[in-house]
């Protein structure tokens, strides 16, 4: 399929809102008018929420010196769909100290965020894989610290289906100084698959940056491995931009490509083709 985005807008609430005193109120909203056309010549006009959001997080301080976080965002798409106007995001409740930080819920692999954070063009990654359990996860339970440059989180998943043994263990490391930024992720799903991302990024203080991930996936029962890449950049001038993504696939023919550009209307409000 190919794809032709025309003009949006990509609004950011350009303040949060304190609820009160440990609580913030955000959002996002980036929404896109644009023309579909398949391999059969057809065209259609689409509209399209990218990841557009609402959320709450907070965290309440206790008297031990520790704290209580937690997390309750929403996928917002009533408006683009009236059948499907609130998704579950992240949603979970932690405990915050000295030993790191533990979240208990529905939250993001480990995995899938050590490619997400070199998606600079936030439509997801074209050939990128977040493996069988997907971006996001229920019953999740995570660990996070932070050494320094270094950071490291790591997931347990159980399965809970009677009669199925499918527990996920996902992992992430990422190192950052002086705009480089490396990351490892491992992913294992029982009797299902493991998954490897290698990512490794460099920004400068002007804004302009370039992203390298590589994405492995093994399949538990055939042994058959995927392997993707996907290598972006971006580049600055005043408060416009200019950034693309190319992505690969091996053994398929042909690769992924896509291109936008911007323009800085405000703090919080891009518009983009």
């Amino acid at each position: 399929m190919k794809k032709l985005l025309a003009i949006a807008i990509a609004a950011g609430l350009a303040a949060p809102m304190a609820v009160m005193a440990d609580t913030t109120l955000y959002g996002k909203m980036k929404v896109s008018v644009g023309s579909d056309k398949n391999a059969a010549g057809v065209k259609k006009t689409t509209v399209k929420a990218h990841s557009s959001r609402l959320g709450v997080k907070g965290s309440t301080a206790m008297d031990n010196g520790m704290s209580v976080t937690y997390k309750l965002e929403m996928a917002t798409k009533g408006i683009i769909d009236e059948n499907d106007t609130l998704g579950a995001r992240d949603s979970w409740v932690g405990l915050k100290g000295g030993f790191g930080e533990v979240r208990v819920g529905r939250h993001a692999t480990p995995f899938a965020l050590s490619s997400d954070m070199f998606d600079i063009l936030n439509l997801g990654h074209q050939n990128i894989s977040d493996g069988a359990a997907g971006f996001r996860v229920n019953n999740a339970i995570a660990y996070l610290k932070g050494f320094g440059p270094v950071g490291f989180a790591a997931a347990y998943v159980p399965d809970e289906t009677a009669g199925v043994n499918h527990d996920a263990t996902s992992l992430l490391t990422t190192y950052k100084s002086n705009g480089f930024t490396g990351a490892v992720g491992y992913q294992k799903i029982k009797n299902v698959e493991k998954a490897l991302n290698l990512g490794l990024g460099y920004k400068l203080p002007a804004g302009h940056q370039v992203n390298y991930v590589y994405n492995e996936i093994k399949d538990t029962a055939t042994s058959v491995k995927t392997k993707n890449q996907a290598l972006n950049g971006r580049y600055k001038f005043g408060k416009a931009y200019v950034q693309a993504e190319i992505g690969k696939t091996k053994g398929l023919s042909g690769t992924n490509k896509v291109l936008e550009l911007g323009y800085g209307l405000g703090k919080g409000t891009t518009v983009w083709t």
